[in-house]
């Protein structure tokens, strides 16, 4: 399906999801003055809910810390992990209802910080010693089965980068465990990430997609530059550079553009400050080669456009 297909599903669904008239649309799109009056104190009541939301939740928190110390351990387990369920059942029955839609994303957050962190408390008050790590893979596990049954159920872009998180850190927990290399995880779970990216990319979660190439590109070319710096292999990391700009353009993702254009750069210029320090021909042979580059793109696309495509 093609953007433009995935857009077009996307605005029947909230068509169909808001019992929309076509009258209400048209209204819309001529941008009426009734309209942009709804439109304006819209967002003047969300800005004021979203605001006193956090003031209650801090004024919560802060009485809560205040008190920790006076609380039982039933107590301070029914605070965190109590209300944080809580909190994750009121955003799934919000998921259910058109009018508090918009109010379910930001309760899903709240709610995976606040399981999270009772999970983390109830494994403190009732442990009896041993490896902390075992505790923080029952924690990513628990919480990515419970967010990938909530994702699977309601398709929501919160509850797809919770999944991900907490399988990710499942997975490196146990890669720890397992005593495997540093570099080797940073690889895998860089190149996973990667192509979790693409997938969300061609889906109707693709708001999501430029974080995760980010993370993941990151991750993974850290990790080789770290590895192959001064090395035989060292080259490799010009062709992962050129790779991920290539890869940026067939994904159209910008963020893989940065990200790519940043590593080439600095592969770059550590070659040039390890081989041409007090020498000018390398920066006037990459000037020169950086033109050259320039016109045979130019080229290459008159080509395709005249000759391949058909098109002027």
């Amino acid at each position: 399906m093609s953007a433009k297909e995935d857009a077009l599903a996307e605005i029947v669904s909230a068509i169909r999801r808001h019992n929309l008239k076509l009258d209400d649309i048209a209204a819309a799109l001529k941008n009426g003055p009734e309209f942009k009056a709804a439109e304006s104190s819209s967002i003047i009541a969300r800005l004021f809910g979203y605001i006193g939301g956090i003031l209650v939740i801090s004024g919560f928190a802060i009485y809560i810390g205040m008190q920790w110390d006076h609380i039982d351990a039933l107590g301070r387990i029914m605070l965190t992990l109590g209300v944080g369920f809580s909190a994750f059942i009121l955003a799934l029955v919000c998921s259910f209802d058109a009018r508090l839609e918009r109010a379910a994303t930001p309760i899903f957050l709240l709610a995976a910080c606040l399981e999270s962190g009772g999970i983390l408390v109830m494994l403190k008050e009732f442990s009896h010693g041993g490896d902390p790590a075992y505790g923080l893979l029952f924690l990513h596990f628990a919480m990515a089965l419970q967010q990938g049954l909530a994702f699977y159920n309601r398709q929501r872009t919160a509850l797809a980068f919770t999944t991900i998180y907490f399988t990710l850190g499942f997975f490196a927990v146990a890669f720890d465990l397992l005593h495997v290399p540093a570099y080797q995880i940073g690889l895998v779970i860089g190149f996973s990430l990667v192509c979790i990216g693409w997938s969300l990319g061609q889906s109707r979660h693709r708001a999501l997609a430029g974080l995760i190439y980010f993370v993941g590109s990151i991750m993974f070319i850290a990790t080789a530059w770290d590895k192959l710096d001064n090395t035989a292999f060292e080259p490799l990391l010009l062709a992962l550079s050129c790779g991920t700009i290539f890869l940026s353009v067939v994904a159209r993702s910008g963020t893989l553009l940065l990200v790519g254009t940043c590593a080439l750069i600095g592969y770059i210029g550590n070659f040039m400050y390890d081989h041409f320090r007090n020498d000018l021909a390398g920066p006037i042979g990459l000037i020169l080669a950086g033109v050259l580059l320039i016109g045979i793109g130019a080229l290459a696309m008159r080509i395709n456009n005249k000759y391949i495509r058909g098109t002027r």
